[in-house]
């Protein structure tokens, strides 16, 4: 993500923060996003399409004031195509203003209530904040957990395992 994506963000939540409207606009513009397929990405990044005709469909589309002007903004400055990166940008700020951390669980099955709750609560222990965790699933992990949250890794998998018996063992060969 960009600096010129989170300016965006930013400028958008502020205004979204005066007006008490933070979550409003971010359920709208997430709607939004969620419906735009590839063909209505293309018409509003294609250039020789007016842009007052791009305008029309986002007043006709949306019915928060202070999103349409923001998409007309991005849609003025050519910058449309940051859009999915602006709404994630955006969704940090509100993580940010809530203390909430969004903590990634990546296995190869689906982890009980049980697991996800410890490690939730073992993770709001340690960093002072409140957890929203997000499990994937990965087929391709043999067993174990991988956890991502603010940058931090921890990888307990078993291909992590193999990995660094693998690097140890070439590195255990170098003249």
């Amino acid at each position: 993500m960009t600096d010129v994506e989170k300016q965006y963000a930013r400028a958008l939540f502020s205004l979204a923060l005066e007006k008490n409207e933070v979550d409003n606009v971010y359920q709208e513009m997430f709607a939004f996003l969620q419906s735009t397929d590839l063909k209505t990405k293309e018409f509003f990044l294609h250039p020789k399409i007016a842009k007052k005709d791009k305008h029309e469909i986002i007043e006709k589309t949306l019915t928060n004031n202070l999103l349409v002007n923001f998409l007309k903004v991005l849609i003025d400055n050519d910058r449309f195509i940051l859009l999915d990166n602006i709404v994630y940008a955006y969704l940090d700020l509100i993580n940010e203003m809530n203390e909430v951390v969004e903590v990634k669980i990546t296995t190869n099955t689906s982890l009980s209530k049980n697991n996800i709750e410890k490690i939730k609560k073992n993770l709001e222990t340690k960093l002072l904040k409140k957890i929203k965790i997000i499990e994937e699933l990965d087929e391709t992990i043999i067993g174990g957990i991988r956890i991502e949250y603010l940058g931090n890794v921890i990888d307990e998998t078993v291909n992590s395992s193999l990995e660094n018996m693998k690097q140890s063992f070439l590195g255990g060969n170098k003249p």
